[in-house]
């Protein structure tokens, strides 16, 4: 790794994606992040708080052939690059826009944020009163849904509950679940029923950040 020169003294790591995850493509790099701003990251319907700014490299064939969608970690957090200024070959610096990248460490800040921790169980088979194979907390945001969004099953008073993925992993709870069956959701103490469960559209470069829940009852 080169030396910090002046005001380039932060480590900086590229990545890039291959074979659907992101790996390190050089060694790490020196860089400054400046005109930093908070910005928000939107994945349907989950709103997580970032931050972005425009983050300055030392000019060399790695950084002039960085591409929009590349990341870099810098102080810790990951970061998507969304703009790339075009530079001349014999430009000192190159410039880049970079915001937060949608990763577990993100959503996990969010939903501390913003969230709740529910119980997920499931239950016996016909066990009076209930007992309980499996049971753990779980780190979940709990929304209802809007008049607009009562379709393809779901109706009002179902709720909507954003599962922190890497909870349910460390928690053990056994896979796949088993929805609308034996599988519950205690929010703030009131069982809800697991009626489904979406395990696609929070996974990001092929890691599964959320489940996506809708509970009843």
């Amino acid at each position: 790794m080169i030396a910090a020169a002046g005001t380039l003294n932060q480590r900086v790591q590229f990545l890039r994606r291959s074979a659907g995850t992101y790996g390190a493509i050089s060694d790490v790099q020196w860089g400054r992040l400046e005109y930093e701003r908070a910005v928000t990251v939107s994945i349907v319907g989950v709103t997580l708080q970032g931050r972005g700014g425009r983050l300055t490299v030392r000019s060399c064939d790695l950084t002039r052939g960085l591409k929009v969608g590349d990341r870099c970690e810098l102080d810790g957090d990951v970061f998507t690059i969304t703009i790339r200024k075009a530079s001349a070959v014999n430009a000192d610096d190159v410039h880049l826009e970079i915001e937060s990248a949608p990763t577990a460490d993100l959503y996990a800040r969010e939903i501390d944020r913003r969230g709740e921790v529910v119980s997920l169980r499931r239950r016996k088979p016909n066990s009076v009163p209930p007992t309980y194979d499996a049971q753990i907390d779980v780190r979940a945001i709990v929304t209802g849904y809007a008049p607009s969004e009562l379709i393809g099953g779901i109706t009002q008073g179902d709720s909507r509950v954003i599962m922190l993925a890497k909870d349910v992993v460390a928690g053990g709870f056994p896979l796949p679940f088993k929805v609308s069956s034996t599988d519950v959701v205690f929010v703030n103490g009131v069982q809800r029923t697991l009626k489904a469960i979406d395990d696609n559209t929070h996974r990001v470069a092929g890691e599964l950040l959320a489940y996506d829940c809708t509970v009843r009852g």
